[in-house]
């Protein structure tokens, strides 16, 4: 999966530059005619001014698409036995599974009442604090991303289960799971008590048996190692089911 180049966005700078041109028309026109009639083509310098400031943006925005440095082409690739980031500049990154400390999505759905859009973002944070970070610059993201989630997963859930066995605690970001419960904060909650965990609109959901409302509830977009987090769950859940 690589990168691609952002377009130049005409379809936002055409308008405001058919605008300050058609403005920047009229100006010149009546400045023209206020010369002729009136012997002063000031009068017409507002108009000149407003005509002025779409064609000013345009090309700000123009010089500044031209003279900024070309982006890097970015490569990213999974496989096997972990993953690899390269780019046309020659820098590389390679971190098997066990090199990775936590992958995270964040799909995100943003909507102005009318319309709707989703925007995509994985990030693959390795154990000595670099990330590998991709977006909806990549061709891909989607299936990419949950190639990658379930590739990870499955590399990830035998270490962390045999951490578990051996009663250790493994937290993922707010929330921590060991052999006796789920613990979030200053609190915890037992196996026993759990109905289930899972993802419900966009959440992560753990509810306790009996309640009405959520143990707790915590945004599934930026939940580190997810699907690692529900596996194990899942089993304890299973373990402990009475």
């Amino acid at each position: 999966m690589r990168n691609e180049p952002k377009r130049f966005p005409w379809s936002a700078v055409l308008p405001v530059g058919v605008l300050g041109a058609l403005l920047g028309w009229l100006a010149v026109s009546y400045a023209i005619e206020d010369q002729r009639e009136q012997g002063a083509w000031y009068f017409s310098l507002p108009l000149l001014v407003l005509a002025a400031i779409p064609l000013g943006f345009v090309g700000f925005f123009l010089a500044t698409w031209l003279l900024r440095p070309p982006p890097p082409q970015i490569w990213v690739a999974w496989y096997e036995h972990g993953v690899l980031w390269h780019t046309d500049r020659g820098e590389t990154q390679a971190y098997a599974w066990d090199e990775i400390a936590a992958v995270t999505r964040q799909d995100i759905r943003v909507t102005n009442g009318v319309t709707g859009a989703t925007t995509h973002r994985l990030t693959i944070g390795s154990e000595n604090g670099a990330a590998i970070v991709v977006g909806d610059e990549f061709d891909g993201i989607v299936p990419f991303a949950e190639g990658l989630v379930d590739a990870f997963s499955r590399a990830r859930v035998p270490r962390d289960a045999a951490r578990l066995e051996a009663g250790e605690r493994i937290d993922f970001g707010l929330v921590g799971i060991d052999l006796s419960g789920i613990a979030q904060g200053g609190r915890s909650i037992g196996w026993q008590e759990v109905e289930r965990v899972d993802v419900r609109q966009g959440n992560v959901e753990v509810r306790r048996r009996g309640d009405r409302r959520p143990w707790t509830t915590l945004p599934a977009p930026g939940f580190p190692n997810l699907a690692v987090f529900l596996t194990l769950a899942d089993a304890l859940l299973r373990q402990y089911d009475v």
